[in-house]
């Protein structure tokens, strides 16, 4: 009975885990991927309703990633 509440190392597992990945992709990655799919929505957004119907911040981002 007294087995049952010790410790025993080897059973522990250690993980480690990869810093700066974010879903398998570095942070770099993964914020350029988020960008580009703004981006697509925006422009989905004009094709369908025109630029004029685009927020100041919609505006602004196309701008930044047309750089």
């Amino acid at each position: 009975m007294t087995n049952l509440f010790k410790k025993n190392p080897s059973r522990l597992k250690t993980v480690h885990k990869k810093k700066g990945k974010v879903a398998g992709y570095t942070k770099d990655e993964f914020k350029e991927f988020n960008n580009q799919k703004q981006i697509d929505i925006i422009l989905d957004k004009i094709s369908k309703s025109g630029y004029e119907s685009l927020t100041k911040e919609e505006k602004e981002l196309l701008f930044r990633a047309g750089k």
